[in-house]
């Protein structure tokens, strides 16, 4: 008996051993998820852009484009262009490419920059600096976002008409129109497309088979741009009033940067992990702030 009792205990350790074992990749995304980051800035251009909206890095050329809206974010007044940067803050060309209205969200694909501007997709040859093509987007109100996925297909969010529309081979659609309110800054992420919105106010992620919307984070206010960091399952989430978020992989989410008091903008932002910074334009200040996202070291 005294051998069973034995037995019967050696095997509960054992058990209680097994069941405490610790992932080590879950381990090390936990320990991720604990850190604490802020935000430094490193430079910020002249103030000579016309209310920049967007920014996007061209990693083959080394250079940012900036789009600039120049005020009337609706109007068809033909006043919007688009800047090229230098990733250390000189304005290279402030007038790049023009003979747009209001140029937002950015994407490039196989030497070309797609850029949203009210109802349709402009189409810019980079390598030539001219503009080749204008897509049309039928019933578009206020097109917003873009963002293209790895065989050229381009998601573009409508805020005024709660809709994303799939720009496909050339063919234009609605992709969905249901369950969105004021969607804006979005950001292919696998086979999810995550998406931030003004109306909702939060942070969610689509399904890209069944168009399902999970929540992601709740309260980032006026939802604009989203940014992938470095740091696995972490993103960079902006209200455009002032404020960048930091979404940890749990949805919880803390404060990097409040501008709101200075009345500087946050819009939508662009990430360059090999150099580590955060590109920021401002809004309705007129320039474009960069940024290293650090470890915040222990009190």
């Amino acid at each position: 008996m005294k051998n069973i009792l034995i037995a019967i205990l050696v095997i509960a350790v054992s058990l209680t051993s097994c069941g405490t074992k610790k992932n080590p990749e879950a381990d090390s995304a936990e320990k991720e998820s604990l850190k604490q980051y802020e935000l430094v800035e490193v430079w910020k251009t002249d103030t000579l852009f016309k209310v920049p909206e967007c920014v996007i890095y061209d990693e083959v050329n080394d250079v940012i484009y900036v789009s600039n809206m120049n005020h009337e974010p609706r109007k068809k007044d033909g006043n919007g262009f688009i800047s090229r940067l230098s990733t250390e803050g000189e304005i290279l060309e402030l007038k790049w490419v023009e003979d747009m209205s209001s140029p937002k969200g950015l994407g490039i694909y196989d030497g070309k920059l797609y850029v949203s501007d009210v109802d349709e997709v402009i189409v810019i040859d980079i390598a030539k600096g001219e503009i080749i093509d204008r897509v049309f987007l039928e019933g578009a109100k206020m097109i917003n976002d873009i963002s293209i996925d790895g065989k050229g297909n381009l998601y573009v969010s409508d805020s005024d008409d709660n809709s994303i529309f799939l720009i496909s081979n050339g063919v234009v659609s609605k992709w969905l129109s249901e369950g969105l309110n004021a969607p804006n800054g979005l950001l292919l992420d696998g086979e999810r497309l995550l998406l931030a919105s003004m109306g909702s106010e939060d942070f969610v992620a689509i399904d890209l088979g069944t168009k399902e919307i999970t929540m992601i984070s709740k309260g980032v206010n006026k939802g604009d741009g989203i940014a992938r960091i470095s740091v696995p399952g972490h993103f960079l989430v902006t209200d455009w009033f002032g404020i960048v978020f930091l979404v940890y992989p749990d949805g919880s989410k803390v404060s990097l940067l409040d501008t709101r008091d200075k009345e500087i903008g946050t819009a939508d932002i662009d990430y360059i992990p090999e150099k580590n910074l955060l590109l920021v334009p401002t809004f309705y200040k007129q320039h474009v702030v960069a940024y290293k996202l650090v470890e915040k070291k222990g009190e």
